[in-house]
């Protein structure tokens, strides 16, 4: 289990705002369990009762561990605190000393420090002690003001959020070990090469990947309504290279690849979709189940697929340069699994019975993708106890029934994104890179419904 420490300082006065936090890591927690991460949240309420010859913050410090912790969260108000018997300083601002030399020591904890914002009527003797310490961290660019409790929850969701999915990223390079490479130019060599420690380099040309038989264990047919569709199960430290190879399978009940108890598989240059081009279907063009350490770079998935990729039960999956277009539900199907989609392009998934990006429990980061030309019937995106982080995406010329199940700021994170509403019907995504117009929301919606 990855454990991320988090030390949470302030005075009394900041009780609400303690107490929404340890709500807020509370709620987290299940749904990163799953990805084998856990939020640490140390708070003086919980240190056990103890002696030290330090005193009572002696006792703090033990339990707080904080040259060990990853973030230090420090809270100031209208209250320095009390000051400490042995030291001309209170208790809060200790441990912020704590925190600060552990930093230039050892480059952490990461320290956040939050003011809120006091009015006049409101000041006290210990306004002028609580301007030192802010001016004292200023030039370290720590000190980040804020107006009430639900502001700085958004604000502290983000910070975990980040730390999340760094430590997803930072998991294990997924560099699958070849011991075999295999030049590729007919479907029978293609289902005999997938075998684990193997690079298959597929030649140019449409490859019917159902039209083969073989005693690959790894490989099986398994029958769907109209016909069958290719498993691989068991498989690691694969690779499977296109060179202007197109992946293609008739039936449409079919997933076009299905992937199951795998590990440290790669997929790159394929175009991998059903055929004829266009229709509807209920498979997938790939699908991963109980799989890890998965990447996919520079693909094209097309429809007729219900989803572009669904993921159930999986983690470090990575999805970089690759384009989803044309299929019949939406774009990405993520159960209980991680996934960074990074500059890619989901288009042309039009009158889609579900939702453009569905995810049920899991972790997903979206850096550099553009969302465009999707006509969908309903929610353009469905969160059920998910996170999507966004950095840098560009949406522009949709329809949709709405844009969200959940509120914006409860269960999608926007990193250098703005959202706003114009004409009543119109959305503006503003980022750090590009600016975006071109949400449409049919008229049939309300604009209310729209956060």
């Amino acid at each position: 289990m990855d454990k991320i420490q988090v030390v949470l300082a302030s005075p009394s006065d900041l009780n609400k705002e303690r107490q929404m936090i340890r709500e807020l890591v509370d709620s987290l927690n299940p749904l990163y369990m799953k990805n084998e991460i856990c939020i640490d949240l140390r708070m003086w309420e919980n240190v056990p009762p103890g002696m030290n010859a330090d005193g009572p913050q002696g006792v703090i410090d033990v339990d707080l561990e904080i040259s060990k912790a990853d973030i230090f969260i420090c809270l100031y108000w209208k209250r320095i605190g009390t000051i400490l018997p042995n030291e001309n300083v209170a208790g809060t601002e200790h441990e912020l000393n704590l925190a600060l030399d552990s930093y230039h020591k050892f480059r952490k904890p990461d320290i956040k420090a939050f003011f809120k914002t006091i009015n006049d009527k409101d000041r006290n003797s210990d306004a002028e002690a609580i301007s030192l310490i802010a001016k004292k961290l200023q030039p370290l660019g720590l000190y980040t003001p804020f107006e009430s409790a639900e502001q700085l929850k958004e604000i502290i969701n983000k910070i975990i959020q980040a730390e999340v999915m760094k430590r997803i990223r930072n998991r294990a390079e997924i560099i699958p070990e070849i011991h075999k490479y295999i030049e590729v130019s007919t479907v029978s060599e293609f289902i005999d090469g997938l075998c684990s420690n193997n690079k298959l380099v597929l030649n140019k040309g449409f490859y019917d990947i159902l039209e083969f038989s073989s005693d690959n264990k790894n490989v099986k047919k398994e029958e769907v309504f109209d016909g069958n569709e290719l498993v691989l199960s068991n498989l690691s430290n694969i690779t499977i290279v296109g060179d202007n190879s197109t992946l293609l399978v008739s039936p449409r009940y079919a997933n076009v690849m299905n992937f199951c108890g795998c590990s440290n598989i790669k997929l790159i240059g394929l175009t991998i979709g059903h055929t004829p081009h266009k229709g509807s279907c209920t498979g997938a063009v790939l699908r991963f189940s109980d799989c890890n350490n998965i990447q996919m770079d520079s693909l094209e998935l097309f429809g007729c697929g219900t989803y572009g990729i669904e993921l159930e039960n999986c983690s470090n999956v990575r999805v970089n340069g690759t384009r989803i277009y044309e299929c019949t539900y939406g774009a990405l199907n993520i159960l209980h699994s991680s996934l960074e989609f990074t500059n890619s392009m989901i288009y042309d998934c039009n009158k889609t019975a579900g939702c453009l990006i569905e995810a049920s429990e899991s972790q997903i980061d979206f850096n550099n993708v553009t969302i465009f030309d999707n006509h969908i019937d309903n929610y353009l995106i469905s969160l059920d106890m998910s996170s999507l982080f966004c950095r840098a995406v560009c949406v522009h010329s949709n329809t949709y029934a709405g844009l969200c199940n959940e509120e914006l700021g409860h269960g999608v994170y926007l990193d250098n994104n703005q959202i706003s509403e114009y004409n009543g019907y119109y959305i503006t995504i503003s980022g750090s890179i590009t600016k975006l117009v071109g949400f449409r929301v049919p008229d049939i919606v309300p604009s209310a419904h729209v956060k």
